[in-house]
Formats: structure tokens, sequence, C-alpha cells
């Protein structure tokens, strides 16, 4: 990782677990766009610049902007400071079914060699959070290893109160694609 990527990295570990995020006097609202865009402006990069070109919320902005650049892009083993798209973390249209592209982002911290990405986001319950998602074994919710039970991808669709989890629910499942924000061109 490079210079830019160690400064992400610092970010996430600023913002992590914070309940406002004022970076440089500069305010980022307290949702999932907010905190990949506090945690890159913390970098020293303002993935804003681009956003009145488009319509719609901060992920499909954000997704728009990187997708004008060339920058989105699919691997089972992402870089520190890539940004994470899903599609269907909740009923958006209020319809029941899976059909709400594009609704929730976050940031890899690191990537290990066995596929196990840590991320961090905006967990509507716990704040700003550090979980998990494997590429690599996307049906799998944990597993036990050594008497610990280790999440393997972490919970990222919303549950309807009063009903059972979605057919896909896990952050593997929900997976859209990565995006190298760090490269978009001044």
């Amino acid at each position: 990782a490079g210079p830019v990527q160690e400064n992400l990295a610092e970010g996430a570990g600023y913002v992590l677990g914070k309940d406002s995020l004022d970076i440089r006097g500069k305010i980022f609202a307290l949702d999932c766009t907010g905190v990949v865009l506090a945690i890159y402006y913390y970098a020293g990069l303002d993935l804003t610049r681009n956003f009145a070109k488009y319509s719609g919320n901060g992920v499909i902005r954000l997704y728009k902007s990187l997708e004008q650049q060339n920058l989105l892009y699919n691997t089972n083993l992402p870089e520190t400071g890539d940004i994470i798209f899903w599609d269907n973390t909740y009923d958006r249209n209020e319809d029941g079914r899976s059909n709400d592209p594009l609704t929730h982002v976050a940031m890899v911290v690191s990537a290990k060699k066995d596929g196990t990405i840590e991320y961090i986001h905006y967990n509507y319950r716990k704040g700003i959070i550090i979980e998990y998602m494997n590429l690599r074994n996307p049906d799998i919710f944990q597993k036990l290893e050594a008497g610990e039970i280790r999440i393997i991808n972490s919970p990222i669709r919303m549950r309807t109160p009063g009903k059972s989890h979605a057919e896909k629910w896990l952050s593997s499942q929900l997976y859209r694609i990565f995006g190298r924000g760090y490269l978009l061109s001044p």
C-alpha cells in the first residue's frame, strides 16, 4: 500500500467509534457515505468534488464518480482504501423484493491472504465499526476456529421487524463491486 492508502488506514482508525464526523472543520453526515467521505477527506482526498454531476443518494453519486473514471473492479483480495459497494442492504423502495441497487458503502481497512476483508462502515445500530467479508466463502456467516466463534461474513441486510432474514443477508452475498477512490484524478 502506498502513502495515500496508509493515510486512509489511519483515517479509518481516527473515525472508528466516533459519534460525529468533524474532519479539520468539515462536518460529514453520520451515515455510510459520510464515513467513507470523512476518511478520504482525512487523507486529503475530496471524493465529493464531482457529486453535483450526478443525482441520487451519496452511495449512487460516489459509485458514478468512480465509474466515470473506470475505477470500479472486482477481486477477491482488495486493497486498503478500496471502497465497497453493496446492493439490497435494505428495502429502499419498500416493495418487499431485493431490487434496490447501491444501498450501502464502506471502506476496506485490510485484506488477508485467506480472503478475510476487514471494512469500516456505519452500522445503523452500532455506529462506525469494523466488520468482515470473505468473497471466497460467501455463504458462511461464522465458524468455530480454535474454540472461538469467528465471523466470516458480517450480516449487512437490515432485518424487517417481525420477519426472518432475507434469503441473502451477508456482506459477501450482497457485495456489488470495489472502487479505487484513491486513484481518482484530481
